[in-house]
């Protein structure tokens, strides 16, 4: 089990800086529920580590340099909370937030993102 939010919300964004499917499969799986969801303006709804790992793998086959990183300390309550981060890209760096709900075991079960 993860210790805390703050370290379930670190492997989480540190998942997204792996180099290939099954390496994005083996991070995501420490962090994320079997059954969790992720919703972005841009994508459809994504399931279970299989699809978050997939979406990871298409944005990196997208932008093969990206490192997206935590900026701001998670905040936390009755299983739901927020958090900012970004990714620096070669010609800019984005900002964006995510909402995000979680189980007892620290796993995350749901992430809205926003950018």
């Amino acid at each position: 089990m993860i210790p805390s939010v703050e370290e379930m919300i670190e492997i989480y964004v540190a998942s997204w800086n792996k180099n290939n499917l099954e390496e994005f499969k083996a991070a995501f799986a420490e962090c994320w529920a079997a059954d969790a969801t992720y919703t972005d303006p841009n994508f459809e709804l994504v399931k279970g580590v299989g699809g978050i790992a997939g979406l990871a793998q298409s944005s990196l086959e997208k932008i093969p340099i990206r490192k997206f990183n935590v900026i701001t300390k998670p905040e936390y309550h009755h299983n739901v909370g927020r958090y900012n981060w970004n990714v620096v890209l070669p010609e800019e760096t984005k900002e964006g937030f995510d909402y995000f709900e979680f189980n007892d075991e620290h796993k995350i079960t749901r992430i809205v993102s926003f950018f």
